[in-house]
């Protein structure tokens, strides 16, 4: 980044455990907190960016509008969501594998958070496993 700009990372996850790794790497403790993604107590566009990575397909069908709600509600700009997307192009709904989610179609997630942001770009990522491939769903408020 240019000189004199940084970014200010925050973070929260509903594992205590996760936060007190994110401690040990020297993450300020006063920008990390426990919380629930499906109601948080963030002020309405607190953040100009926002992500999550590998966690979204493992709520309930509430809590994915819920989270997603969230994430439009705290985040100004552009909010980043990787989610797996199945090989297979159909709905398989909730999976138990080695974990349990949801492995449905681009299509199906794009719906999810098309009714929450004003724009939304699926882009493809070198992720995949035998079931599904990773998507980076880009999730636009304002730029």
């Amino acid at each position: 980044m240019g000189e004199g700009k940084y970014m200010e990372l925050y973070g929260f996850d509903i594992s205590e455990l996760l936060i007190s790794k994110a401690i040990d790497k020297k993450i300020p403790v006063e920008r990390l907190k426990v919380a629930d993604a499906t109601k948080n107590n963030y002020q309405d566009n607190e953040f100009d960016y926002s992500y999550s990575i590998g966690s979204l397909e493992h709520f309930t069908l509430d809590g994915i509008d819920k989270f997603i709600a969230e994430s439009s509600r705290i985040t100004k700009k552009a909010s980043f969501h990787m989610i797996p997307v199945s090989k297979s192009h159909t709905n398989e709904g909730w999976l138990t594998t080695i974990q349990s989610y949801f492995n449905n179609t681009e299509d199906w997630w794009y719906d999810k958070f098309k009714f929450h942001f004003k724009e939304v770009y699926p882009i493809a990522s070198k992720w995949e496993d035998n079931i599904s491939y990773g998507r980076w769903f880009v999730c636009i408020n304002k730029l």
